[in-house]
C-alpha cells in the first residue's frame, strides 16, 4: 500500500476513511516491443479476430479502428471482471474519435467487444485485413502495435470522482485555506493518472456522472495521454469507458462476470 506511505502527514490519521474507499485495479503498461502472439494484449491494432465474425463498423458501415485488445487471462484478476477472454476497444476516426457527448452509450461509432474464449490460441483467426481503410484522424500514431502488460494495484477514491464530496471532502475542508495544497498532495500520493482497467477514473475537467444517475456507471478502462507512444487525447486529455454492474438480461453480450459489454459509456476530454 505505497500510497499510504505517500500521504502527507496531515492525512495520516484518516487512513481508515481512505481505506474504506479502496478499489483494486490493473495498472496497464505499454511496452516498447510488439506482442509475440496474436492473442496477446496489444495497443494500436486488433490482431485477434475470429475468421467467421463480422468486423465492427460505424454508423455508415465503415470498419472501425481497433485501438486496444486485452487478454484478460494474462492480466491480474479483478473481482467482477472476466478472468479469461479477449476484451477489445474500437473507435471511429472522425473528429470525436467515436464519442458522442449527447448519447455516450450509443455504440454507433465505437464498440467494445468481448470474446468469451478460454483457449484463444485454438480459434481460427482472420488473416486478411486488406479491407481496413487508411484511417485519417486517430488519437494514436499510425502503424504501431505495442504489447501491453499489467500489474495489480489499488487506490482510494480520487477527488475528481462524483462521490468524493459526500464521502471524503469533509476531511479536506477542515484544513481551511490549506485544503487545496493538501488535496493536491493527496492526488499525487494515490496516483490518479495513467492507464488502468477497473478502479477509479480521473478527469482533467469534471466527472460527467452524477449522484442522481439512475445507472451506477463504474470504470472499465482509462487510457491516458501517453506521448512516448504517440497516444494523445486532444490537449493532454484522457479517455474513459464505463460499464454498469447491474444485472442484465442481455446474455448474448454479457460476459461471465455479468458485465454487459453492449452497454458502455465512452467519452474523452481534453484539458
Amino acid at each position: 500500500m505505497n500510497w499510504i506511505d505517500q500521504l502527507p502527514a496531515e492525512l495520516q490519521t484518516y487512513q481508515d476513511r481512505f481505506l474504506a474507499t479502496v478499489r483494486p485495479y490493473v495498472q496497464l503498461q505499454i511496452e516498447t516491443e510488439a506482442p509475440t502472439k496474436r492473442w496477446h494484449s496489444a495497443l494500436g491494432r486488433i490482431l485477434y479476430w475470429p475468421a467467421e465474425q463480422a468486423w465492427p463498423t460505424d454508423e455508415n458501415g465503415r470498419p472501425l479502428f481497433g485501438l486496444l485488445q486485452l487478454n484478460l487471462a494474462e492480466l491480474p484478476p479483478l473481482n467482477g471482471f472476466p478472468s479469461h477472454g479477449l476484451l477489445q476497444f474500437f473507435l471511429c476516426d472522425d473528429a470525436f474519435w467515436g464519442a458522442n457527448p449527447l448519447t455516450p452509450q450509443q455504440q454507433a461509432n465505437f464498440r467494445v467487444v468481448y470474446h468469451d474464449h478460454q483457449a484463444p490460441e485454438k480459434t481460427p483467426l482472420l488473416d486478411d485485413f486488406s479491407f481496413l481503410p487508411l484511417y485519417e484522424d486517430l488519437p494514436l500514431q499510425r502503424d504501431i502495435c505495442l504489447a501491453v502488460t499489467g500489474t495489480l494495484s489499488e487506490m482510494p477514491m480520487p477527488p475528481q470522482d462524483y462521490r468524493f464530496e459526500a464521502t471524503l471532502q469533509d476531511i479536506f475542508s477542515a484544513f481551511g485555506d490549506q485544503q487545496w495544497d493538501i488535496l493536491g498532495a493527496y492526488k499525487k500520493a494515490i496516483g490518479t493518472v495513467g492507464h488502468r482497467l477497473g478502479g477509479y477514473a480521473s478527469f482533467v475537467q469534471e466527472d460527467p456522472r452524477q449522484v442522481d444517475d439512475a445507472t451506477p456507471w463504474e470504470l472499465l478502462l482509462q487510457l491516458d495521454t501517453d506521448p512516448k507512444v504517440g497516444l494523445m487525447w486532444g490537449d493532454y486529455g484522457v479517455a474513459h469507458w464505463f460499464y454498469t454492474p447491474k444485472p442484465t438480461e442481455r446474455s448474448l453480450e454479457a460476459a461471465p462476470s455479468g458485465i454487459d459489454f453492449g452497454e458502455i459509456w465512452y467519452g474523452w476530454e481534453s484539458s
